[in-house]
């Protein structure tokens, strides 16, 4: 019940995406400022935004992204997604919404956060709200009725807002029959790539070049700021046997909560198939990895699924009908299927991966279901109240523990509370913690503690920690004879992308001049490629955030058959020759009107929306402090 209410209620972002809205979060970097109070990270027209929520933002963030992704969140995915950026441009867009709300006079009545709450199924009993059920659920929560109504009266007042911006959209005829041309149209092209590290064994840097690249370029060099702490670790599980529940208390548990207690046994879904061929390279199988997560985040947030399979599944059977598999039993699929399609709420999206490659789900209905055995459902319902209270005492246990260390060092405590002391490298802000994970507030808080300092304790994704500083460093930039080598390599591959556009260019301007593509590939020793046909939806190969090479295909034709320059993408330089153009069906569009005028809808509420913050956040006055 937990999970359900934080998920439901802090996701604005997910109500605001509902159709197709979502936002691409701009951010202008952190530092350069100083706040005056450690605990403000920014503020936005003068509304301070304050540390606390920029970290519970980002561990809201770090928990999606680990349940999306069944794991940890590695150091390089957690820089590709740019989670730290993405949580504090969250907070200051739902600044801008209050600020909006309060210049428009926009309210959330009490009649409307109780009807809200009341139609919440958790809350209900055979279909009615339950005071008693309410207060129950919400304390074993621990979270107070005044604090869960306060985030859904804000939940909703965004969704008010929005709603109000948004409100005047509307669709045409015209727009439609363009939209679906822009959407179901394909095109064709062949391709060169000319690759810089065809050129990189080529590059002998000098001592003149190296240290000229490091004057110019220092902050590529920088290490960032960093700290060594020494830290407790008080994790639920080792408080399993004094959490262990009465029988009473599992009975009541079962009574007060007759929807965990239910099996799915025949379930109606749709599947998105990303096969893995058998002899694909490890380089291979993280390319469809990354093209599976990438559309689970866009069904996620709200793409509709079975265009989705129409225009990227590998399942010949399903492909046409949007995923659609009917109905299916358990057993019909390989565990690993079945264990995620049969956790699924409806609606909800999942992935799993089986020998065959990469499935997403999404569960349309539960068709049949059955209670669970008298005895699976007492060990369910044991499992689930050993869990709560096991992190309700390691909280305890972490707060006594932290109140004996001003006076007593942090290994005697450790020994006397029976817990592992454990001490990480030099970590930064961002990264995993070692033997933790990806843990923001552990970070957050170690780059705060001077040595000998103790922190609060921190609440992690696996448990509570009390920190004690040992050693900070200060970002540097360290001196050239100490990353020589670094620096070295980095003039190389820049003088090899160089010489490798120079090429490039050359190779277009032949193309341009009229010289055979055949020819001028052959006597450049690269192969010649076909993308086969591609809607701009699908993008270049497949490829959705190949939005540079998608738009610019799409701009060639018979007379203009090649683009003005070369194009560079995930650094290589690619040369695209038009080859065929496919105008997509007429009457399709008549039985997809009704269809496409809903999703259109949206997506220019969506335009609307991302134009006004825009606008917004041009003319509010944001300072983004130095975070501590």
């Amino acid at each position: 019940m937990l999970k359900w209410i934080r998920k439901y209620s802090r996701s604005w972002f997910i109500a605001l995406a509902i159709g197709a809205i979502a936002i691409v979060f701009i951010f202008w970097g952190v530092g350069g400022l100083s706040s005056p109070r450690f605990q403000e990270v920014a503020s936005v027209n003068g509304t301070p935004i304050l540390l606390t929520a920029y970290n519970k933002q980002l561990n809201d963030l770090v928990r999606q992204y680990q349940e999306m992704s069944k794991g940890e969140l590695t150091e390089e995915t957690m820089k590709a997604m740019r989670l730290k950026e993405q949580a504090l441009n969250r907070l200051v867009d739902e600044t801008l919404l209050i600020q909006a709300a309060d210049r428009l006079g926009i309210r959330v009545s009490d009649a409307e956060l109780q009807e809200v709450i009341r139609s919440y199924p958790v809350f209900q009993e055979n279909g009615q709200f339950n005071d008693r059920r309410y207060q129950m659920i919400l304390a074993r929560s621990h979270m107070s009725p005044a604090d869960f109504e306060a985030q859904e009266r804000h939940r909703l007042l965004l969704q008010k807002i929005i709603q109000t911006i948004t409100s005047f959209a509307k669709v045409s005829d015209a727009e439609l029959q363009e939209m679906f041309r822009m959407a179901r149209e394909t095109v064709e092209v062949r391709y060169l790539v000319v690759n810089p590290e065809r050129f990189l064994a080529a590059q002998h840097p000098s001592d003149a070049e190296i240290a000229k690249y490091y004057q110019e370029h220092q902050d590529q060099f920088r290490i960032p700021e960093r700290a060594r702490v020494k830290y407790l670790l008080f994790r639920p599980g080792d408080f399993e046997q004094k959490a262990q529940p009465t029988p009473a208390e599992v009975t009541d548990y079962i009574k007060d909560h007759p929807d965990e207690f239910t099996r799915p046994q025949v379930i109606r879904v749709r599947e998105l198939l990303l096969k893995v061929p058998p002899k694909a390279t490890a380089a291979e199988k993280r390319q469809i990895e990354n093209q599976a997560q990438a559309l689970l985040r866009q069904a996620r947030m709200g793409v509709d699924f079975a265009p989705l399979a129409q225009q990227f599944s590998q399942d010949p059977a399903s492909k046409a009908k949007g995923g659609d598999l009917g109905e299916v039993k358990r057993g019909q699929h390989p565990p690993e299927w079945d264990k995620v399609a049969f956790s699924l709420k409806k609606e909800e999206v999942g992935l799993a991966v089986t020998s065959q490659g990469f499935h997403l789900i999404k569960l349309e209905d539960i068709t049949k279901s059955d209670k669970l055995p008298e005895a699976e459902a007492r060990s369910l319902a044991s499992r689930l109240l050993v869990a709560d209270k096991s992190r309700h005492l390691a909280l305890e246990a972490a707060q006594k523990a932290r109140g004996e260390l001003n006076n007593t060092p942090m290994a005697e405590v450790a020994k006397k509370f029976g817990v592992r002391l454990g001490e990480t490298p030099l970590i930064s802000i961002v990264g995993p913690v070692p033997e933790l994970g990806a843990q923001p507030n552990f970070n957050q808080v170690a780059l705060t503690l001077k040595p000998g300092e103790n922190s609060k304790v921190v609440e992690l994704t696996v448990g509570y920690a009390i920190l004690q500083g040992v050693e900070h460093q200060e970002a540097q930039v360290p001196p050239l004879d100490k990353c020589k080598d670094q620096v070295k390599q980095a003039v190389g591959q820049q003088q090899a992308k160089n010489q490798a556009a120079q090429e490039a260019a050359k190779l277009l301007e032949r193309l341009r001049q009229g010289e055979p593509l055949t020819k001028v590939a052959a006597q450049a020793g690269l192969p010649l490629q076909d993308s086969g046909l591609f809607s701009r939806f699908q993008g270049f190969l497949r490829q959705p955030q190949a939005e540079m090479l998608t738009s610019a295909a799409f701009q060639l034709s018979d007379k203009d058959p090649y683009p003005p320059h070369p194009i560079f993408f995930q650094n290589k330089y690619y040369l695209l020759a038009f080859k065929a153009r496919k105008a997509p069906n007429p009457e399709e569009f008549q039985k997809e009107r009704n269809k496409l005028q809903a999703e259109y809808l949206e997506h220019k509420r969506a335009v609307i929306f991302t134009a006004w913050l825009s606008d917004e956040r041009q003319r509010a006055k944001i300072k983004i402090y130095e975070i501590p």
